[in-house]
């Protein structure tokens, strides 16, 4: 891992002196560093391309303007193309080529998820560090199907909140997740408190910080997962079209540093790609909506409010329009991917669908389901839907 780091470092900088950019340009140096190292040339094509990858961004930062330094890897590493190892995927076992005729073999502790999910796909690449091994695995993605219905959620701190657009009508939907909050600000008091407790060793304190982010990233992951998994089901099992928000926060964002902390820790993206990545597994399309005043504007005749806050209830001053502020910038949401829909999406069953927020305006939202009695998946209810919300 040592060497491979090596190579990457001395790959980024022959690039950057001789304004190469493509890996046939680089292959001589390759070869060259695979015979100084006495290792497999295998692994230094794949140094060479970890090389040029983190010299394009570097390159791309200095067009836009910004400052970059030039990019230099610290930590050793490996990155093994699947024609350098092999995995045993009942036991665990690896077996990796180093040089001609030399081999190194470890074992790793697989799951029963791990296997199910090697077996149904190739496995591409292996990552390794000081801590742990990354298997990347290249899997068959189903074709996007031809959607009748559409999921408009707008995604809110605590939950995803929308409508859901069928031939038979719209029933609002609420996917709460109040988990993930309560999580994030837990580990930040514990955070704030060791600061002032390790304030004299710097040392210590970054430490103790770093056992606590990486505990709360891995709660609120499994949180989300959860979340994205049930959603992704649900829109397999009604034939629809997931439609979000095109969410990019601004830097410094908000009022008040605690507004601005809350935003900044705020997982929206991290949520939008697990829920991206298992729709395209499972062949459901995704539509991407500005997400420019969808709170703000009235559904029943376009009047944008113009105060920086709504509330928890809009209510619109030109036509008296009322409801949920959450609801309603779902239903903004809806009718924009209605109108326009991305090429890439067969939208030739949704051509029926007709939203009607005048039959949502008087609707009580009635939640199927408690989350603190989430079943195995997150979800349950007397409905079997995940985050159904009926209307009376």
């Amino acid at each position: 891992m040592q060497e491979f780091r090596l190579m990457v470092n001395r790959g980024i900088r022959y690039a950057l002196e001789n304004g190469l950019t493509s890996k046939s340009s680089m292959e001589k140096f390759g070869q060259s560093l695979a015979r100084e190292y006495h290792i497999n040339g295998a692994h230094a094509r794949t140094a060479m391309s970890v090389a040029l990858s983190l010299d394009k961004g570097h390159r791309r930062r200095l067009r836009n303007g910004k400052k970059s330094k030039v990019p230099y890897v610290f930590k050793p590493f490996l990155r093994a193309d699947d024609v350098t190892f092999h995995v045993t995927p009942e036991t665990g076992h690896i077996r990796l080529s180093l040089r001609n005729g030399e081999w190194s073999a470890f074992d790793v502790r697989l799951s029963q998820y791990h296997i199910e999910t090697m077996a149904r796909g190739k496995i591409k690449q292996l990552v390794l560090n000081g801590t742990k091994a990354v298997l990347i695995i290249e899997k068959e993605v189903l074709e996007r199907y031809e959607p009748t219905s559409i999921l408009a959620l707008d995604t809110n701190e605590r939950s995803l909140d929308g409508v859901s657009l069928t031939p038979e009508g719209a029933v609002p939907v609420s996917i709460p997740y109040p988990d993930v909050s309560v999580v994030q600000h837990r580990h930040f008091v514990r955070r704030r408190k060791l600061a002032k407790k390790k304030c004299n060793d710097r040392r210590v304190w970054r430490k103790l910080a770093a056992k606590e982010g990486r505990r709360e990233r891995n709660r609120v992951s499994q949180r989300l997962h959860l979340v994205s998994k049930g959603l992704v089901e649900l829109a397999v099992r009604e034939q629809a079209a997931i439609a979000l928000e095109d969410l990019h926060l601004p830097k410094g964002g908000g009022a008040g540093r605690r507004m601005r902390r809350r935003l900044s820790s705020w997982p929206q993206r991290e949520l939008h790609r697990q829920i991206e990545y298992k729709a395209e597994e499972r062949g459901v399309p995704i539509i991407k909506v500005d997400p420019r005043y969808t709170s703000k504007t009235c559904p029943r005749c376009g009047e944008i409010k113009r105060r920086s806050r709504v509330g928890q209830v809009f209510e619109c001053a030109k036509c008296g329009w009322r409801l949920d502020r959450q609801i309603n910038a779902g239903l903004n949401i809806c009718r924009t991917a209605l109108a326009q829909p991305p090429k890439e999406v067969e939208t030739r069953g949704l051509g029926g669908l007709r939203l009607d927020p005048d039959a949502l305006a008087n609707d009580a939202m009635i939640l199927l389901y408690a989350p603190g009695n989430a079943g195995a998946h997150g979800v349950s209810g007397r409905s079997g839907s995940f985050g159904r919300v009926t209307a009376q």
